[in-house]
């Protein structure tokens, strides 16, 4: 959503790139080993960095509260939504490829300066917070060209096969390197340790450019040369494509907050250490490990028909379910990461089923503007739901307890129940996705 080798030169950012290469089978599965390792290093660093308890006990130790704690989760996704259409021209102008490594370059500089933060004294927040908003707006140069990126080698057969493979391998290795940073930190750790993890994972993160750079230049002859507002235009005429995009918006803006809010439980209500939050982050990224995994699966079991509804539900049933178990104390983390484990393999089993179904909804000669187009929509939705969390938490719009019933609750589970009420209208968006009310000739993503 989840993603660079600063030592590749600058120069050739801006020099001419390759000659494009006919799309031959042999060169076809380099590019896809290429991506995976670039994904690998670019999710771990990405995680880290913007959404997972590292980051956030790292804010919190610099002096930021829980808003602005929450608001390190939400910046990327947001600026993603705001800014990929823009950035989809620029990809159209310039190439995929030169824009990505121009992307990957920055990001890898405001990652290093997120981690040097702490040497900045009472500017440290601010400078951690600057870091991460460059940090977020280069990485949407990055995810504006990386779909047309993917769109130049991988055929339709092997899309769904291919995100699956992808996205657990740079799943676990994002869920290792968090597992081992929990075993290494230990209970009360300090800036200094939280800052040592940044650095290493700023280092990995660099490993995404160079793996880019080995992706073949391909020959695509259907791309087309529509301008910006052509294309954009008839993104927005793709009627499949923006109801379907529609109801990513809603869902993601739904659903989206749980997992970071859970960690601020965490941490400020329920007591848990430090080294217990972040194994607990691990384990829902574990859930992403294993949706990744059995995604394909699932969509064939399930059926289009069905596939979204039935995940749907399980979001609203995990956010009632974390509603009721806000005061249990340390004894309520294994039921916590539990949920969040199945939380996290829905949102992972989505997302493969969703960019399979938005590749082939995108219509031949604009892909760019339309891929970008749906991302906005997604990364939106996303970016939004963290963002209104963090302005909620900050802000004396909840009370911090009250009754229902004998039950007293606090304002982190009013949000989960904010969260079930909204993924209750988002319900409705549902007649929208062309998987569950087919309109029109199309070929699913889960029959391939």
């Amino acid at each position: 959503m989840h993603w660079f080798a600063i030592n590749c030169k600058a120069e050739s950012v801006a020099a001419p790139l390759s000659a494009p290469a006919e799309p031959t089978p042999a060169l076809r599965r380099k590019a896809e080993r290429a991506a995976v390792v670039s994904s690998c290093c670019g999710f771990l660093g990405e995680v880290t960095l913007t959404d997972s308890a590292v980051v956030i006990l790292f804010a919190g130790m610099l002096g930021a509260g829980d808003t602005l704690s929450m608001l390190t989760t939400s910046v990327l996704p947001l600026l993603n939504g705001c800014c990929l259409i823009p950035m989809a021209a620029l990809v159209a102008a310039a190439g995929e490829k030169r824009v990505i490594l121009t992307a990957c370059i920055l990001a890898s500089a405001s990652y290093f300066a997120a981690a040097s933060a702490p040497w900045f004294g009472a500017w440290s927040v601010t400078v951690l917070i600057t870091a991460i908003l460059c940090f977020a707006l280069s990485l949407t140069g990055f995810i504006a060209g990386w779909f047309p990126l993917l769109d130049t080698f991988l055929t339709r057969e092997r899309r769904t096969g291919f995100f699956c493979n992808m996205r657990f391998c740079h799943q676990l290795t994002a869920t290792l390197f968090l597992f081992a940073v929990g075993a290494a930190i230990g209970g009360q750790p300090s800036a200094g340790t939280l800052q040592g993890v940044l650095f290493l994972a700023a280092i990995i993160f660099t490993g995404r450019a160079a793996a880019i750079a080995r992706i073949p230049d391909f020959r695509i002859p259907e791309r087309g040369t529509a301008g910006f507002r052509t294309g954009l235009a008839r993104a927005i005429g793709n009627k499949a494509l923006t109801g379907f995009s529609t109801y990513l918006f809603v869902l993601n803006l739904a659903a989206f907050g749980t997992v970071p809010l859970m960690i601020l439980c965490l941490k400020n209500q329920l007591g848990a250490p430090d080294n217990v939050i972040v194994f607990i982050s691990g384990a829902a990224l574990s859930g992403m490990l294993a949706g990744y995994l059995c995604a394909g699966k699932l969509l064939r079991l399930a059926g289009p028909r069905r596939f979204y509804p039935l995940f749907h539900a399980l979001f609203f049933a995990v956010n009632f379910m974390l509603f009721f178990i806000g005061h249990g104390g340390a004894a309520a983390c294994p039921v916590i990461a539990g949920l969040l484990f199945l939380y996290s393999l829905g949102i992972a089993a989505v997302s493969i089923a969703a960019s399979a179904e938005m590749m082939a909804l995108a219509s031949p000669g604009n892909k760019v503007m339309a891929m970008a187009l749906s991302g906005a929509f997604s990364c939106g939705g996303s970016g939004l739901s963290r963002f209104v969390t963090s302005l909620l938490l900050g802000g004396e719009m909840l009370a911090p307890e009250w009754m229902l019933g004998t039950m007293t609750v606090s304002r982190y589970q009013s949000l989960l129940l904010l969260y079930c009420c909204g993924l209750l209208f988002a319900a409705v968006f549902l007649a929208l996705v062309p998987a569950v009310f087919p309109k029109g000739e199309y070929v699913y993503p889960g029959a391939v």
